[in-house]
């Protein structure tokens, strides 16, 4: 019992009636919200937002749901029916329509995953077949993510099937995607349309100076080197990337870099002047513009001074602080605790009221060996079942590797997340995952990440426990 089947909520009834459909042998009747008759089936799924489901609305004047009253909020309940003696009622409400998602998502992976086959109940395969003409296990959650934006930093062209990216991605309740681009893809309009439909924000990104060699863009820097770049970026941005939509653009300088200066020149002193120049500049034009400034700590930490006068309407965005989850190697931990001190630091710079962001690293990422920029335009994921068959064959190897180190070191990971959670301001988490075939299949990793953003408090034990049994994750340990 839907209370609507278009935008989000509507993708939310769709992937919820597809999961449970899976797992019946008949046709699930599906009626509004709207519909007296439909509280009195044998079994029944209400879901929608609770200003406009009825039954939900009874639900919570009967205490049987709380719906947190905050964005992305949601709350579930699993029992017999209060509306017909013998029944028994699936109450999943949310406060917004991504609420609703969430509330679908945690109910297919969380519910379904684990919870549904506790011992007692699956132990004589009472739900192997039909789920839901059997007594279920009574179950009842109330959720809010304790990171409000939680996303997924890749390059655009080692996004193969962007469909099945974003559905991914919503399994895991994320909600942002960065794709960075040498040039806007062709497609760029209907990734943000689709990724509209699953409540995910596109955020474009594009170099400020950035490239493969960093010190050889600094050190050619003259007098004139500004004013160009201010000019590039203004046509960028008004030509390629504000006619196709999109919900803010993310860039990089020229701070990818482990010394603090170039040629006698401070590279805090100068990528701050960049970005106050060419963000000023843009914000003159475009004042609701969200920019997101994603800044190597390796080249500033010692500087940090100068990063203090960075405009404040610049969302600042810190990778490389250190060791792991900062680092692209789980067994890089020997200066965690100095990490964590760090980002601690970090998380007030510019003052109480700043909004924090991050790059995870520690899973897949770009063969740099074999990178070549690539000037024209191009379609962005759309490719054959063959192709991600062979691709997601290549990256196994790769993919238990990190699935052993995140194992081992998942805690360090929840640690830092929680550190940021209880700290930062609005925080904005981002995980680099590029090249890794998440279209495909969503592993472990990915999957403990997306969790972790949302209760960090949760002992990384449970968590390991929870998400691996998650119906949509694979692994190499199962």
């Amino acid at each position: 019992m839907p209370d609507a089947c278009d935008g989000v909520v509507g993708q939310a009834v769709k992937s919820l009636a597809g999961f449970v459909g899976g797992m019946l042998s008949y046709v699930l009747p599906v009626r509004m919200a709207d519909d007296p008759g439909g509280a009195h089936a044998a079994s029944v799924i209400a879901v929608g937002r609770i200003g406009s489901h009825p039954l939900l609305a009874e639900c919570a004047a009967r205490g049987l749901i709380e719906v947190p009253q905050n964005e992305q909020g949601y709350a579930i309940w699993v029992g017999p029916s209060p509306f017909e003696e013998g029944a028994q009622l699936i109450a999943i409400a949310g406060y917004d329509p991504a609420g609703v998602l969430y509330g679908c998502m945690d109910f297919c992976n969380t519910y379904c995953g684990s919870v549904l086959y506790r011992r007692g109940n699956w132990w004589k395969g009472d739900f192997f077949d039909d789920p839901l003409s059997r007594r279920l296990p009574p179950w009842r959650t109330r959720a809010v993510p304790a990171v409000k934006t939680r996303a997924i930093w890749t390059w655009g062209h080692v996004i193969y099937d962007y469909r099945r990216f974003l559905r991914n991605m919503a399994r895991l309740r994320l909600n942002e995607i960065v794709i960075w681009n040498d040039r806007v893809p062709l497609n760029a309009d209907e990734v943000v349309e689709c990724a509209h439909r699953w409540g995910i924000r596109v955020i474009w990104g594009f170099a400020w100076g950035w490239s493969t060699d960093c010190a050889a863009t600094l050190a050619q820097w003259n007098a004139d080197s500004l004013a160009r770049l201010r000019e590039q970026v203004l046509r960028t941005y008004e030509e390629e990337y504000a006619p196709v939509g999109g919900d803010g653009i993310y860039f990089q300088s020229f701070t990818e870099l482990s010394a603090d200066e170039v040629g006698g020149v401070s590279v805090a002193e100068r990528v701050t002047e960049v970005v106050n120049d060419v963000a000023g500049a843009l914000l003159a034009r475009h004042p609701a513009l969200h920019i997101q400034f994603g800044l190597h700590a390796d080249s500033v930490k010692t500087r940090l001074d100068a990063i203090r006068r960075v405009d404040e309407r610049v969302t600042i965005v810190w990778e490389n602080c250190g060791a792991f989850p900062f680092s692209y190697y789980a067994d890089d931990v020997a200066d965690f605790e100095e990490t964590l001190a760090l980002t601690e630091r970090l998380l007030t710079l510019r003052g109480e009221g700043e909004r924090f962001g991050a790059v995870l690293k520690g899973m897949t990422k770009l063969d740099w060996t074999a990178f070549e920029h690539f000037s024209e335009r191009y379609i962005l994921g759309e490719r054959t079942e063959q192709f991600l068959a062979r691709r997601q064959a290549a990256k196994e190897p790769l993919w238990r590797r990190i699935e052993s180190g995140w194992l081992r070191r998942a805690e360090l990971a929840r640690r830092l997340i929680a550190a940021v959670a209880a700290k930062g301001r609005d925080p904005l988490v981002e995980a680099l995952i590029e090249d890794g075939m998440f279209e495909n299949e969503i592993r472990l990793p990915a999957a403990l990440y997306a969790a972790m953003l949302w209760t960090p408090e949760t002992e990384t034990g449970e968590l390991l426990e929870t998400v691996s049994q998650y119906p949509c994750v694979s692994s190499s340990v199962r």
